[in-house]
């Protein structure tokens, strides 16, 4: 029997790994990289300006759980796709408002048959990537992540659904295999299912980006206990009578949680609603208004949210006023509010 070199053996598993490419170099898109590294072949990122730190240093650096520090991983990283080799997965990482041009970049380089892995929040990415890319994949998003640098992201939790358009597709098994031996990650039938409990939860983040929650955790926490609750409670009937299948992914709040958050009184859910907000961060939201950008993913999230409330014939009045609020407050001076005033506010706006 001829033994094969091991040298052999070393290329045929390296060969067999994957090669991912990220475009985009935000928070989550870092701290999936980290995660995925030791699974893959080779790492890069396409991004959008010339000056930034991946392009010259070629690493990046992650904390992610369980690590006492930042570990240094080694990458590539191009500012354009020109010349780039064809790589095996290609992981969206925009915000919404940018996905049309990423979309156009990436069929320009590789074709529609490239397998490529959202990692957007809100809904209708969903059918825009799948319309264009038949061997897409879907990544629920359940934990936290920022960056501390512009190559350098924390993470907080580690929980990721993942789904695709192809439920039988071989990258969407390759990249769950890789996944598990680091996170908690689970395989999900319906990727809109998943997008839209998933949007349950990121209605809060207007809210907490009015009241700068991430800067003052301690703040009249009864008040925004009971808003969150509320805010989400609504979203649950929504979706519900949308058609949407809860689906459960550690690391967001069940149906049923929401419920008990919402109608029992705020002394018994108070101590669980603080431990919920210490495993939490900055949201994106809130990111991008740091960044001194007025353009978030309010109208891919709460505004799609009140579209499909409308359609399905559900009043959401807290929504609606949170949705409205925020429009006037980031046109404003964007100075966080005390949970209590917006109260007042949303109180006034909707005669609640």
């Amino acid at each position: 029997m001829r033994l094969e070199p091991i040298s052999w053996l070393l290329n045929t598993y390296k060969n067999s790994r994957l090669k991912v490419l990220y475009v985009g170099s935000g928070a989550v898109n870092l701290c999936l990289a980290g995660w995925m590294h030791s699974g893959t072949n080779q790492t890069s990122f396409l991004v959008r300006s010339e000056d930034n730190e991946l392009l010259k240093t070629q690493a990046f650096q992650c904390s992610l759980p369980g690590d006492k520090n930042f570990r240094v991983y080694t990458c590539k990283a191009y500012s354009s796709l020109e010349k780039v080799d064809r790589p095996d997965l290609v992981v969206i990482g925009v915000k919404n408002y940018s996905l049309s041009t990423v979309m156009d970049t990436i069929e320009k380089a590789f074709g529609t048959d490239i397998p490529v892995m959202s990692v957007l929040n809100g809904v209708s990415h969903i059918n825009l990537i799948s319309d264009r890319f038949p061997n897409a994949l879907f990544a629920t998003i359940a934990f936290n992540a920022y960056r501390t640098t512009p190559k350098s992201a924390v993470a907080v939790g580690g929980t990721i659904g993942l789904s695709a358009s192809n439920p039988n597709s071989k990258t969407l098994q390759e990249v769950h295999k890789i996944l598990k031996r680091k996170i908690s990650v689970s395989i999900i039938e319906n990727p809109m299912d998943a997008a839209h409990c998933k949007l349950v939860f990121n209605l809060g983040n207007a809210l907490f980006t009015i009241v700068g929650f991430h800067d003052n955790r301690n703040r009249e926490l009864p008040i925004l206990q009971k808003l969150t609750a509320i805010i989400m409670w609504e979203g649950v009937q929504v979706i519900k009578k949308h058609g949407v299948k809860e689906v459960r992914i550690s690391g967001m709040p069940s149906w049923i949680f929401l419920w008990l958050s919402k109608t029992l009184p705020t002394s018994w859910v108070l101590p669980m609603f603080i431990k919920k907000t210490e495993a939490s961060s900055i949201n994106s939201m809130a990111q991008d208004l740091a960044t001194g950008s007025n353009q978030t993913e309010l109208e891919e999230i709460n505004g799609y949210f009140l579209e499909l409330a409308n359609k399905v014939n559900v009043e959401v009045p807290y929504n609606s006023a949170v949705y409205a609020i925020f429009k006037e407050w980031v046109g404003s001076s964007s100075q966080p509010l005390k949970p209590s005033e917006l109260l007042a506010r949303i109180n006034s706006f909707s005669n609640l």
